[in-house]
């Protein structure tokens, strides 16, 4: 399996995304211990630490990935119509001269549509656990703002997904119709 510098990121921020709510909700319920740690000025753990979220991130961030794979494409899409609509575009590409130009533009948008599915449901998921973190351990006026400043992300991604599905969609829809009526 080649994994492109692309993946590790793409993944990456659906993970980051995820591990920086959560140090962001135990930063504020304690931002003496944060402070301390991050002006400790003990290099070593401050680069360990940073090498571990990042890995971490990448992991969880797969994970993430593959759990919006399953939500968006498993359970939301249906199947039969996006397999039949892969086809043909697949077909385009393999039999057209711009078939190149028509992968290219194709992949772009499936990319950001993917991207954007993992992120809106890694915030998801940050939001979840942040309210139970609130709810379990400790409520504050400054862990509102928190879940506030989450939400506000949660649907700014949504409405940029709708819009990327949307796009998808009609490039989707309009090549087969052109190509269709060759």
């Amino acid at each position: 399996m080649n994994f492109e510098a692309k993946h590790w990121i793409r993944w990456g921020i659906a993970g980051w995304v995820y591990l920086s709510a959560i140090l962001a909700y135990f930063t504020v319920k304690d931002l003496k211990a944060a402070s301390a740690f991050i002006f400790s000025y003990e290099v070593s753990t401050i680069v360990a630490s940073a090498t571990i979220f990042i890995l971490a991130g990448i992991i969880l961030g797969h994970l993430i990935h593959q759990v919006s794979i399953g939500l968006g494409f498993i359970i939301w899409t249906q199947q039969a119509k996006y397999f039949r609509s892969e086809y043909e575009i697949d077909k385009i590409i393999i039999k057209n001269h711009r078939g190149g130009e028509i992968q290219r533009i194709y992949s772009y948008r499936l990319g950001n549509l993917h991207a954007l599915r993992a992120l809106f449901t890694s915030l998801a998921m940050a939001l979840t656990t942040v309210i139970f973190l609130a709810y379990a351990i400790q409520y504050s006026t400054a862990i509102l703002v928190l879940l506030i400043i989450l939400f506000v992300l949660f649907v700014i991604v949504f409405i940029n997904y709708r819009y990327f599905y949307n796009n998808f969609n009609y490039f989707v829809a309009n090549i087969l119709i052109e190509f269709q009526s060759k």
